[in-house]
């Protein structure tokens, strides 16, 4: 990536919609990145694009009909998916609600902020599908997960 996001004041993290428009300017640039997204062997693969500061961009490439993430809990942590090809199921769920399962395909994504609660897996049938997900972690979240706030949403699957 040669654009940088601007730089922000110290403790300021980016509002998620401009998390959003970053996850989608690169997952625009599909075809300059995705060559380093080798290993479709595995069922997922990841690589962190940018990383500075309380903000990180990955790419995740999910090759063959995985599982998905275990539900992910997004306390302290803002943050956007786009998706660059393929399709993803994504569920939401809140305290006392059910579930709200939506499918998000090439040239979509969403947003989310700290009390975000959620999961994500390829759709059946939609071939290959690569996301982009940019995080903007409070830095005493990085300080107190020992930097884990920065693995990818695939990276917490067990196997």
């Amino acid at each position: 990536m040669e654009r940088q996001p601007a730089p922000r004041a110290s403790g300021v993290l980016p509002e998620p919609e401009e998390l959003l428009t970053i996850a989608c300017d690169v997952g625009r640039d599909y075809t300059r990145w995705r060559p380093r997204l080798t290993d479709a062997q595995q069922d997922r693969s990841w690589i962190l694009l940018y990383r500075s500061g309380p903000l990180g961009v990955w790419a995740v490439g999910w090759h063959h009909m995985p599982p998905g993430t275990c539900y992910l809990d997004h306390e302290g942590i803002r943050g956007a998916v786009y998706v660059a090809r393929g399709t993803l199921t994504h569920e939401r769920v809140r305290l006392g609600s059910a579930p709200h399962t939506r499918e998000f395909g090439p040239s979509t994504g969403f947003c989310f902020d700290e009390t975000f609660y959620h999961r994500m897996r390829a759709a059946h049938d939609a071939g290959p599908t690569v996301s982009v997900h940019v995080f903007a972690a409070d830095p005493a979240v990085i300080e107190r997960d020992d930097g884990d706030a920065w693995l990818p949403p695939t990276a917490h699957l067990p196997g």
